[in-house]
This record gives C-alpha cells, structure tokens and sequence, in this order.
C-alpha cells in the first residue's frame, strides 16, 4: 500500500516535471518558428510543393486534409490549392464538441466559420475520412514524435483516423533532437519540409 502511495507520488512529480519542460519547448519553438517563418520567400512555397507531391503520390481522386495557419504555422493552403488543381477532394479541420477533429469537405470560395477552439473552420457539413492529413507542429523529431500547441487535440483525434496518412508540414530547421514522448502522445508518418520529404514508416492501426 505504501508502496504503491510512494509511486503514485513520484509518478505525479514526474508528470508535473515534463509539463514544465515542454512548456518551456513550447515557449521556444514559438519563437523559434516565428523567426523561420519570417525568414521564408516565395521560393520556399514551389520546394513545398515538389515534396508534397513526393509524399503523396497521385492526387486524382483523393482527399486530403490541411489546415488553415495561425501564429507563424508553415501555410498549408497553397498545398491544397495544388491538390485541388490535380483533382483532389480537400477539406480542413472542425473541432466538435468532444474535442475531436472532424474533416469537412471544403471548396477554396467557401466561407469559413470559427469553430468550437475559435479557429476558422468550413461551414459545410460534408464529413469526409482523408487519405492524407496534414498536420502543423511547432517541432518535430526523426522518431516522428511533434511537438504540437500543447491543447492534445490532433493526439486525441488521429487515432480515429487509421487508414489516413498523417504528415506534419514544417521548415527543416523545425527538426530537432529527440522530443520526449508520453504515452498519449500521436506518432506522425512523415514531415514535409522545403528540403525533403521525411518518411516514418510504420503499420497503419
């Protein structure tokens, strides 16, 4: 029994220690992100592009999930624009009312409402599952551990969607050495970068 109090507490401090640290990442990786964001040109968006096309293969007749960009996030609609214009169904996130990400089907003309969180969402109802999902992130390590907002909503929401390839979309310079990962945390496929296409393989759940 004391035994088991005594673990209980250590567990606890252990858990109090590591949010500590990843709000302090958090706090870095904000400014961190920022500085490269406001570093990016043109160009960068054409080398996006050319890997997205590598990490997604043939567009035609598939859908796939972005995300509309606040606080310095690398711009996914220009991915979706592309994807639209090679016959791609696309869609962007809903927060529902569990705290769940739904993906609705969006045309790029159709109006955005804020959702649940106050983030700019479609006002269609068309729930679609995508094949592709792209994901924003503050960091990312090689392991395809993210570091994401901190508000758990894209780690509670992912595994819904197992068959759906899920990358995260980020500047190069966003990699780092390895993030450490609890338990709830949602392992990505692959990260997108001005660079590269970086691929995690893994079984799909």
């Amino acid at each position: 029994m004391i035994n088991n109090l005594s673990a209980n507490i250590k567990a606890s401090y252990m858990s109090k220690d590591l949010s500590k640290e990843k709000h302090k990442l958090r706090l870095l990786w904000k400014e961190k992100r920022k500085k490269i964001s406001l570093n990016s040109n043109e160009e960068h968006e054409k080398f996006f592009i050319k890997n997205f096309k590598k990490a997604v293969g043939n567009f035609r007749n598939k859908t796939i999930a972005g995300y509309n960009p606040i606080n310095h996030e690398v711009n996914c609609l220009h991915l979706l624009n592309f994807a639209s214009k090679k016959g791609s169904k696309i869609a962007l996130p809903y927060t529902n009312k569990n705290k769940i990400l739904e993906f609705r089907e969006w045309n790029l003309d159709d109006p955005l409402k804020k959702d649940k969180l106050g983030i700019l969402s479609p006002s269609s109802k068309k729930i679609v599952i995508p094949d592709v999902i792209i994901i924003p992130l503050l960091c990312f390590d090689l392991n395809g551990t993210r570091l994401g907002m901190g508000l758990g909503i894209y780690d509670r929401s992912l595994p819904f969607y197992g068959l759906s390839d899920k990358y995260g979309l980020a500047f190069s310079d966003q990699k780092t050495k390895k993030l450490i990962k609890e338990e709830h945390d949602f392992l990505i496929d692959g990260v997108i970068t001005e660079k590269n296409f970086l691929s995690f393989e893994r079984k799909k759940n």
